[in-house]
C-alpha cells in the first residue's frame, strides 16, 4: 500500500506542476501577476474546485472508476503501474516545457495495465464518454476563445484587462481541480482501493496544491510566449473559452484534458485578437498529444508485466 500511495502522490503532484500550470499562462505571460502569486492563487483554486465538485458533482469520478475492472487482488499492481507510467511520461515532457495531458496519459495507462492483466472487457459506454469529452472539450475551448476575442475586440483598447486575466486564471484553476482531482480518485476507485471519502478528496487536493506551487514557469513560457505572445486581453478571452468548456464537460460527467482545452483556447483567442501564433510550437505540442496515448499505454503495459514477474 505504501508504494501505491507514493506513486499516487507523485502523479498528482506532477499533475499540479504541469497540467494545473496551464491556468497560470495568461496573467503571468501578460505581466498581470508574478509567477509566485499566480501559482498561489491557482493552487488555492485547485483545492477549492476539487473539494466542491468531488463532493457535490462526482460525475467525472464515476465515469473514470468504470473504465476498467481488474481481477480480485490485482488492483494495487495495476494502479501502481499506471501511475508510474504517467509520472515518467509527464515528467519527461515537463523537462522540455511541453504541456502534456495527464488525463489522457492516465486513461492510456489504465488501458495498458488492464490489457497486461487480461482483465475483463471495460465498460464501452464509459470509454465513449472519454472520447466524446476529448472532441467536445477541445472544440469548445477553441470556439469559445475565438468567439470571445472577436466579440470583445472592439472593447480591447477601452479597458485594462489585467483583472479579467487574473479572474480567468482563478476560474480555470478551479475547474482544473474539479476535473483532474476526480480522475485520480477514480483510478483508485476502478481498482477498488478507495472510496470517494472526504479524507481521500482532501488528501488528493493538497497534493495537487503543492504541485501547483512548485511548477509552472516552463509551461507558461511555452504556451504564453513561444506559442502565442499573449497579452491581458487574449489571456482573458482564452480563459473565458476554456472555463466555459470545462464547466459544461464537468457537469456532464465527461473527463477531459484541461491542457488540451486551454491550449486550443489560447491559440484561438490569440488568432481572434489578431495576434500571430507559432505553428512550429503548436505542431510540437500536438505531436506530444498524439504520442501520449500509445506512449503511456506501452509504459503501463510493460511496467505491469515487470511488477507481475516479482
Amino acid at each position: 500500500m505504501f508504494f501505491i500511495f507514493l506513486a499516487f502522490s507523485a502523479a498528482v503532484f506532477i499533475n499540479g506542476a504541469t497540467d494545473a500550470a496551464n491556468a497560470l499562462t495568461g496573467p503571468v505571460a501578460c505581466g498581470a501577476m508574478k509567477l509566485s502569486h499566480a501559482a498561489l492563487l491557482a493552487a488555492c483554486m485547485n483545492l477549492l474546485g476539487m473539494l466542491t465538485f468531488s463532493i457535490l458533482f462526482p460525475g467525472v469520478y464515476e465515469t473514470v472508476s468504470g473504465l476498467a475492472h481488474f481481477p480480485a487482488g490485482t488492483g494495487g499492481t495495476a494502479v501502481t503501474a499506471s501511475l508510474i507510467a504517467v509520472v515518467v511520461w509527464s515528467g519527461a515532457a515537463w523537462i522540455f516545457g511541453i504541456p502534456t495531458s495527464e488525463s489522457h496519459g492516465l486513461f492510456a495507462a489504465l488501458a495498458g495495465a488492464s490489457m497486461a492483466f487480461g482483465a475483463p472487457a471495460p465498460d464501452g459506454a464509459q470509454w465513449i464518454k472519454v472520447a466524446l469529452g476529448l472532441v467536445l472539450s477541445v472544440a469548445g475551448g477553441g470556439l469559445g476563445g475565438a468567439l470571445t476575442a472577436r466579440l470583445l475586440r472592439s472593447r480591447r483598447n477601452k479597458y485594462s484587462w489585467n483583472k479579467a486575466a487574473v479572474i480567468g486564471c482563478a476560474g480555470t484553476a478551479f475547474l482544473h481541480g474539479a476535473q483532474d482531482g476526480q480522475k485520480f480518485l477514480g483510478l483508485l476507485g476502478a481498482a477498488g482501493l478507495v472510496t470517494r471519502s472526504r479524507a481521500a478528496v482532501f488528501c488528493c487536493a493538497l497534493l495537487m496544491l503543492c504541485g501547483t506551487l512548485f511548477g509552472g514557469r516552463r509551461i507558461v513560457q511555452k504556451m504564453g510566449r513561444d506559442m502565442a505572445d499573449v497579452d491581458a486581453f487574449s489571456a482573458a478571452c482564452a480563459d473565458i473559452g476554456s472555463a466555459a468548456s470545462l464547466l459544461m464537460m464537468t457537469l456532464a460527467g465527461l473527463p477531459v484534458s484541461t491542457t488540451h482545452v486551454k491550449m486550443t483556447a489560447v491559440a484561438a483567442a490569440a488568432g481572434g485578437a489578431g495576434q500571430s501564433t507559432d505553428k512550429k510550437v503548436i505542431l510540437q505540442v500536438l505531436l506530444a498529444w498524439i504520442t501520449t496515448f500509445p506512449g503511456c499505454f506501452l509504459l503501463a503495459y510493460f511496467i505491469t508485466k515487470l511488477l507481475l514477474s516479482y
